[in-house]
């Protein structure tokens, strides 16, 4: 599947799946950003990508993030809609500071990754009863 990306930023990189069995692809930053103790803040990627109809782009925290770098994606993962893509829909990263302390990110840095995934739109039918039976209430599965 073919998807068509924009670069809005002279520094941005487009993504590449870095081995043949990843899921998802990493996203670079475009620029040096200092992040302080405990803070949110929205990151430029300096990319537009045209998801395709029927699918959408998860972002996510890269595995290495927390240890690596000291930070996660503050809304846990991301969710961009294939309507998300006009000229300036520029894809940001949603980044938070782990740590005590200020911590600086360089530019090429990557702290997150996306993976397209289909996407089924459901109708809602409301019932009186759902039949099935209980399984013992939220997080029964496991101890």
């Amino acid at each position: 599947m073919e998807v068509n990306i924009k670069k809005v930023h002279p520094n941005a990189i487009i993504p590449e799946y870095k081995t043949s069995g990843a899921a998802g692809f990493d996203f670079h930053l475009v620029e040096d950003v200092d992040l302080q103790a405990y803070e949110i803040k929205m990151i430029p990627t300096g990319l537009v990508i045209s998801v395709p109809d029927n699918h959408m782009l998860l972002v996510a925290s890269r595995g290495s993030g927390p240890i690596k770098h000291g930070t996660t994606m503050a809304n846990a993962v991301g969710i961009v809609d294939s309507d998300y893509c006009g000229p300036e829909d520029e894809i940001f990263l949603i980044a938070r500071n782990l740590r005590e302390e200020v911590i600086s990110l360089k530019k090429g840095d990557r702290i997150a990754q996306g993976i397209i995934l289909p996407v089924v739109q459901v109708t809602f039918h409301e019932v009186d009863n759902i039949i099935d039976r209980n399984r013992g209430g939220h997080g029964s599965t496991g101890k």
